[in-house]
C-alpha cells in the first residue's frame, strides 16, 4: 500500500511512507481534520454551556456540597482571583479552566514523545474526553468530569504535530494542511455552540450528551483511520545514532528550539486582539454597540457565532490566496506570511478605536463596525495561527517535535493570562486608548516577526540546514 520516499521530514528522522492521497493531500490529513473537528465540536459545545451551568446549578448552595472534589478546586480559584458572589466565581472558574485547556497539551505532548507515542496518546485522550462529556451533567461527577476533559484534551494536543509528520520538511503543502486543519475546527465552532445550547434549553443533559456524542464520533474516526497515519517510533528512537551529538541534538537544532521558545512569547503578544473577543470585548460591546442590524435584534454574544462563520470564510480565502499567489510567483516563507497577518490584525482594534472616537455616546456604534473588526481580525489570525503551527511543526527537531508543536498552543495560554489583566482595565481606560493598546501589541509582534525573518533567515529556511556537532 505504501512506498518509501528518500526524504525525511526532519534530519535524523526515518523516511516517511508515501501515503495514498485524496484531493491532493495525504489521506491521513483528512482523518486528522475530521477527528479534530469532532473534538472542537464537543469542546466548544460544552464551553458554550459551562459558565451558565456553573452559575445556575453547580455552584448553588443546594448542589455545591454534592459535587465530589469541588471544594479544593473552588479554594484554588478563590486564592487566584478572589471572586465575590456566585456569578463571579463561575466566571473565574471558567477562565482558569479555559487557560488550562491551552496549557496542558504541552504535558500530553511530552507523554506522546517519551512514553506512549502520538497515536496511543491521542486514543487515550479521546476516550477520556468522551467519558468526561457524558459525566459532566451529573452533579456528583462534575469535578471529576472536568479533570477527565482537561487531561484528555491535553493528550489530544499532539495531533497538531501528527499533521506535520505527514509531510517532508520542504513539502510546500504543509502550510495548506494546517489551514485545512484549522478550517475543520472553525466549521465545528459555528455549529456546536448553537446546537448544544438549543438542546440544553430543553434539557441540560441533552446539550452535554450532544457534545459527548460528537467526541465519540471523533474517537471512532481516529481509531478506524489510524492506518493512514505515520507509525510511531519506539520511545527514544529519535536519539539512536546521535551519540556524537550533545543531548541528541545538533547545534542548529538547539538554536531552532530557542528560537521557537522565543517566538511563543511573540505569538502570545500578537494574539491579544483576538483573545480579547471572549472577555473585555463583550463588556465593551454591551455598552457601545447598537443591538440591531438591518432592523433585526442582534445580541453582542451572537457576534461570537458570527465570528466562527467569518473566520471560516476568511480561512478559505487565505488558503486560496496563497495558493494562487505562489502559482504565479516564488513561494513566500512562513515567517513573512505571519508578519503580514500580524499587521492585518493590528487594523482590527484600530477600527474599534476609530469607532469609539467617532461615536462616543453609549450604544452609538453600529454592529457593522463589529463585523468589520471580526473580518479584519479573522483574515490576519488565519495567517498567524495555521501558518504558525506549520512553522513550529517544520522547525522542531524530531526528538521533541510533538512537545514543541504543542508549545505553539501554549502562546494562547499566555495570551489569556494577559487578557485577564487587560480586560480589567475596560472600566477605567478610555475605549479609544484601550483598543489602541491592543493594536500596539499586534504592531510590536509584527516588528519582531519581521526582525526574525531577517536575522534568523538561515534557521527559518525551508530547506533542512546542515548538521553541526
Amino acid at each position: 500500500m505504501t512506498d518509501v520516499i528518500p526524504n525525511a521530514p526532519f534530519p535524523g528522522q526515518e523516511a516517511l511512507p508515501r501515503p495514498v492521497e485524496f484531493l491532493g493531500q495525504p489521506r491521513g490529513l483528512w482523518v486528522l481534520v475530521i477527528t479534530e473537528a469532532w473534538i472542537a465540536f464537543s469542546l466548544y459545545g460544552m464551553l458554550a454551556l459551562l459558565v451558565l451551568y456553573l452559575r445556575d446549578y453547580v455552584l448553588q448552595p443546594a448542589h455545591v456540597t454534592h459535587v465530589i472534589g469541588l471544594r479544593p478546586l473552588l479554594a484554588i480559584v478563590h486564592s487566584l482571583y478572589s471572586p465575590v458572589g456566585i456569578a463571579a466565581m463561575a466566571a473565574a472558574f471558567m477562565g482558569l479552566f479555559t487557560a488550562l485547556i491551552y496549557g496542558l497539551p504541552i504535558l500530553g505532548s511530552w507523554l506522546a514523545d517519551r512514553v506512549l507515542g502520538r497515536t496511543r496518546t491521542i486514543l487515550l485522550g479521546s476516550a477520556l474526553m468522551t467519558l468526561g462529556h457524558f459525566l459532566i451533567s451529573f452533579e456528583a461527577w462534575f469535578a471529576i468530569a472536568l479533570g477527565l476533559l482537561l487531561v484528555g484534551n491535553g493528550c489530544c494536543g499532539s495531533m497538531k504535530a501528527q499533521v506535520g509528520s505527514l509531510y517532508a520538511a520542504e513539502d510546500p503543502r504543509r502550510a495548506d494542511a494546517y489551514q485545512l486543519y484549522s478550517l475543520g475546527v472553525q466549521i465545528a465552532v459555528i455549529i456546536s455552540p448553537l446546537l448544544c445550547s438549543a438542546l440544553a434549553s430543553q434539557n441540560r443533559h441533552w446539550g452535554f450528551m450532544a457534545a459527548g456524542l460528537g467526541m465519540a464520533a471523533g474517537l471512532a474516526c481516529y481509531f478506524f483511520g489510524q492506518r493512514w497515519l505515520p507509525q510511531d517510533k519506539p520511545a527514544g528512537a529519535a536519539k539512536a545514532g546521535t551519540d556524537n551529538r550533545k543531548n541528541g541534538l545538533s547545534v542548529p537544532e538547539r538554536k531552532r528550539i530557542w528560537l521557537l521558545i522565543f517566538l511563543t512569547g511573540v505569538f502570545a503578544i500578537g494574539a491579544l486582539p483576538n483573545e480579547e473577543i471572549f472577555d473585555g470585548y463583550l463588556l465593551w460591546g454591551g455598552d457601545h454597540y447598537q443591538k440591531t442590524i438591518l432592523g433585526i435584534p442582534f445580541s453582542v454574544s451572537a457576534l461570537l457565532s458570527l465570528d466562527g462563520l467569518i473566520s471560516t470564510i476568511t480561512g478559505v480565502a487565505v488558503l486560496w490566496f496563497w495558493r494562487f499567489y505562489e502559482r504565479k510567483r516564488a513561494p513566500v516563507s512562513e515567517i513573512v506570511k505571519i508578519t503580514i497577518g500580524s499587521v492585518i490584525i493590528m487594523f482590527g482594534p484600530l477600527a474599534l478605536a476609530l469607532a469609539s472616537w467617532l461615536y462616543p455616546q453609549p450604544h452609538g456604534i453600529s454592529l457593522w463596525w463589529g463585523i468589520l473588526f471580526h473580518t479584519i481580525n479573522d483574515i490576519g489570525f488565519a495567517m498567524v495561527l495555521a501558518i504558525g503551527m506549520a512553522l513550529f511543526s517544520r522547525l522542531a527537531p524530531a526528538s521533541v517535535n510533538t512537545v514543541l508543536v504543542s508549545l505553539f498552543t501554549l502562546h494562547l495560554f499566555i495570551a489569556n493570562l494577559l487578557i485577564g489583566k487587560l480586560a480589567s482595565l475596560i472600566t477605567t481606560m478610555p475605549p479609544v486608548i484601550f483598543w489602541l493598546v491592543h493594536a500596539g501589541f499586534a504592531f510590536i509582534a509584527a516588528l519582531v516577526f519581521l526582525a526574525c525573518a531577517y536575522f534568523f533567515r538561515s534557521l527559518l529556511a525551508l530547506k533542512p540546514i546542515p548538521q553541526e556537532n
